[in-house]
């Protein structure tokens, strides 16, 4: 469990740097590599189009591509939201564990391309992909990439700084604006709708952990998740005095100076035996939020960047404090 929270904590790091709602809100459309191409809006955006990406390389893009292969395994999710689905990604094994995701790898049958920091390039050469979409941190085998399809390259780390940031970007490569504001449209609305349900939590502090081992945590910061924290796109959650603005790591001593009054912690496999044997220390014992039984789980997806996953935390943070 341990080596768990300790790679995607540090994978999270290198991309970032009940339902909610009333009956007439909007669904959320499962979108299968299989819907008609026609139906998915080209229409709206011109091609061919160049795109300068964030090496400064300059791609020209002649159609809108329909085979798109990710090297970045969380810009999967945005690829979901703005219903184009990618022929292949790496760590395929590891998102079909997360809550989020399950409908749409369910939908979709993607090709894994293995470890992230290991992408199999014969099997990317396999799929014949159109475009291929990374991050700067692929850029060591970008020489590679190129010889398979275009590239594009993006710098997240800036990007993450709002959720919204990242879909747009991604539309303005492969034609998809007009999915990319309707689904954004779609999570403002809910977020907007769910602030009224914490309106009880606004003088209560909050933060968002992931239990690495007994004397440490992995910390989610406060620019990296602007959807939980951010009081204009976000929900508005309140952190503790001294709370980090961007992810890393504590000891158990630190989160004892920030003392938050909620703690919602990334339930991975073994968590609870974890979080069992934390118990008899007397540091975690005396904390705000366990004493008072404020400490939650929420699945990993809750602790990822994009568009479904923001959806995904947002409700589940609001099931949790709104019953």
């Amino acid at each position: 469990m341990k080596r768990i929270v300790v790679i995607l904590l540090s994978l999270l790091v290198i991309i970032t740097g009940g339902l909610v709602g009333c009956s007439n809100q909007p669904k959320t459309n499962i979108v299968s590599k299989s819907s008609d191409s026609s139906e998915m809006p080209g229409k709206e955006a011109a091609f061919p189009r160049t795109y300068i990406d964030s090496k400064g390389n300059k791609i020209s893009i002649e159609k809108q591509p329909q085979r798109i292969a990710m090297v970045a395994f969380p810009l999967v999710d945005t690829m979901f939201a703005l219903n184009a689905p990618p022929v292949a990604a790496p760590q395929v094994t590891v998102m079909s564990q997360w809550d989020s995701l399950k409908p749409y790898l369910a939908a979709n049958s993607l090709i894994d391309l293995g470890s992230q920091t290991s992408i199999n390039l014969e099997k990317l050469l396999d799929v014949e992909p159109e475009l291929i979409i990374g991050t700067r941190y692929n850029d060591e085998i970008y020489d590679e990439l190129s010889k398979i399809a275009p590239v594009v390259l993006l710098d997240t780390q800036p990007l993450s700084l709002d959720w919204r940031s990242v879909p747009r970007e991604i539309a303005k490569v492969i034609g998809k604006e007009q999915d990319a504001e309707a689904r954004i449209a779609q999570l403002e609305w809910l977020i907007v709708q769910s602030r009224d349900k914490l309106l009880p939590y606004q003088e209560e502090t909050f933060a968002f952990l992931a239990l690495a081992d007994k004397g440490s945590f992995g910390i989610f910061g406060k620019q990296n998740y602007p959807a939980y924290f951010d009081d204009q796109s976000g929900l508005g959650l309140h952190a503790p005095n001294g709370y980090p603005e961007r992810t890393g790591r504590i000891s158990l001593e630190r989160l004892a100076e920030l003392n938050p009054d909620h703690i919602f912690l990334m339930k991975v496999p073994g968590i609870e035996k974890k979080l069992e044997d934390l118990k008899g220390n007397s540091i975690w014992s005396a904390l705000q939020a366990v004493k008072g039984g404020h400490v939650y789980f929420v699945d990993r997806s809750g602790f990822t960047v994009g568009i479904v996953a923001t959806e995904y935390g947002v409700k589940s943070v609001v099931k949790t404090l709104a019953k």
